[in-house]
């Protein structure tokens, strides 16, 4: 599948699926089934994919493969790279607020990284589960 199919899938499935909790390669952001999150819009750039969020967040995707849309989920099995931006909950969508969870996956394993700092996140992915999830 390519991008541009993967954005058309996407778009014409959003009233499918009406939201859900995000998980990259098995990690809950936030916790689980703590929050929900609505996809508003997909668009396909020149090597990845970027869905936009009702709150202002975006999740990049490069490489996806084995989407998945149901009324209750939304997968996508496989990616070579997750990168989960979003502002502070609660304080003004500024650069200085915006944060991120990149996930890219070489071989057998998923290295995780962040830039949050209120906190020391144990992200430990598991490239086993699929590469995105709401559910």
């Amino acid at each position: 599948m390519t991008n541009d199919e993967f954005v058309q899938e996407v778009n014409a499935s959003r009233t499918v699926f009406r939201g859900g909790t995000l998980r990259i390669w098995g990690q809950w952001f936030g916790r689980p089934h703590d929050n929900m999150h609505r996809i508003t819009s997909a668009a396909s750039t020149s090597d990845h994919v970027r869905l936009s969020f009702d709150q202002g967040e975006t999740l990049a995707i490069w490489k996806p493969a084995g989407l998945e849309i149901t009324t209750a989920t939304f997968a996508v099995k496989q990616a070579d790279r997750v990168r989960w931006e979003w502002y502070f909950y609660g304080r003004p969508q500024t650069p200085e607020n915006l944060y991120y969870e990149d996930y890219v996956k070489q071989g057998d394993r998923v290295e995780a990284t962040t830039n949050v700092d209120w906190h020391t996140p144990n992200l430990r992915p598991d490239p086993q589960m699929a590469a995105v999830e709401l559910v």
